[in-house]
């Protein structure tokens, strides 16, 4: 179960707001150029990770199996989960069940990342962790503004909180004095200045069909290992490289990111072979032409947007996992998990079952690295004004 954050406080400036018209120009991004190979200072995010951990539910492996037909639900006729091929892929952040200290927390920690460049000199850092600090910005901020909208079902039909704009295109960030949207972030800012693919799987982008939100923060000092891990988990998926016997169908993501792939088809398959598992390389083989057309825009949430009772309350048939049966909803609150979240958490249950069966539960899970005691620390940690209330974990 969740724990709740029931107090957050974090002492920070708060920069002046910015008109949403104002663009980001390729000058004002120069400024984030600069960078210290020789730098030993490390930002702290523990914050985030704590956060990320409450929140997050971790979704096993994608098996390459198509999620077929729709779950069947008794007791009434309409069923609002998600019925795509792909929804039992990619973690979920648990927004039916954050509250406001949740909302706050996660506020005031993107607040706190916005100021950091008046805090310190952020062409002094190293490029590791700048990497790590565009990460968890980028995605702190979206997590924020869906729950700022939720309950929602589409994130590509989200509007940026107070706009009518897109949440991606919607200048809804001010760092260092520059309004920045979410795509200034990903594709004027990161993708230019990181030659390097991998830096695709560290953008969540709220939706199933992106990149895996990580229970954890990224850190400069592992952040390449744990983009390996988001690679993996993302190009051995369907959402990432789907089933086909006439093109080579990948997510539009890589279409998005043709800079990283100088020579598109070639890199873009070199790239692929290079996380791929043995089904996923099969997919790979031949010489089929490349289709940036995988889309899928549903909320990576439990229940797709559904909060409370829908229904009658009746059983659930699970159809479309690897063992379907019937699970009585009798003595389950429907206002805590909806049906349509039971149905994926059956998911979920019966792949740990199966992982632990074959004895790889957890293999697939980051390792954590020390900071060396004599590296420099910036703390981005949040200091909790109150107690926290743990709730013991079922």
């Amino acid at each position: 179960m969740l724990r709740i954050l029931s107090c957050v406080f974090i002492p920070v400036l708060l920069l002046g707001a910015a008109s949403a018209q104002t663009a980001a120009t390729p000058a004002s991004l120069e400024q984030f150029q600069a960078y210290d190979p020789e730098s030993t200072q490390v930002l702290n995010f523990e914050a985030w990770s704590e956060i990320l951990n409450d929140i997050v539910l971790r979704v096993p492996a994608s098996r390459r199996q198509v999620a077929r037909g729709r779950p069947q639900q008794t007791g009434t006729a309409i069923y609002r989960g998600n019925t795509s091929r792909y929804r039992y892929e990619g973690n979920r952040v648990i927004y039916h069940l954050m509250d406001d200290g949740y909302e706050e927390a996660i506020r005031e920690f993107r607040i706190a990342m916005e100021d950091l460049p008046n805090r310190v000199d952020f062409g002094s850092l190293n490029s590791d962790q700048q990497l790590a600090y565009w990460f968890n910005l980028y995605n702190a901020a979206v997590i924020e503004q869906v729950i700022g909208r939720y309950p929602e079902s589409r994130i590509n039909r989200t509007r940026a909180i107070g706009t009518n704009q897109s949440l991606f295109e919607a200048k809804i960030l001010n760092v260092a004095g520059v309004p920045l949207s979410l795509d200034d972030i990903r594709l004027r800012i990161v993708y230019p200045q990181w030659d390097d693919p991998r830096v695709i799987y560290g953008f969540h982008n709220g939706s199933i069909g992106g990149p895996n939100i990580r229970r954890e923060a990224f850190r400069g000092t592992q952040v390449w290992r744990q983009l390996d891990s988001n690679a993996t988990d993302f190009v051995n998926s369907l959402r990432g490289v789907e089933l086909s016997d006439t093109e080579l169908r990948v997510s539009q993501i890589y279409g998005e990111a043709r800079p990283l792939f100088p020579d598109f088809e070639t890199d873009l398959r070199a790239h692929l072979t290079r996380f791929a598992n043995d089904n996923t390389a099969r997919q790979l083989e031949g010489n089929r032409p490349v289709a940036t057309d995988v889309v899928e825009w549903h909320i990576a949430d439990m229940t797709n947007g559904v909060t409370g009772c829908t229904g009658s309350g009746s059983p659930v048939e699970v159809s479309g996992t690897s063992n379907p049966n019937v699970v009585n909803l009798a003595s389950m609150n429907c206002n805590i998990l909806p049906q349509t979240g039971l149905v994926l958490l059956q998911y979920v249950f019966e792949q740990r079952l199966r992982l632990i069966r074959e004895n790889a539960l957890g293999t697939v899970d980051t390792i954590d690295i020390e900071t060396p005691s004599e590296q420099p620390v910036i703390n981005m940690t949040p200091s909790f004004g109150g107690a926290r209330e743990e709730t013991p974990e079922g």
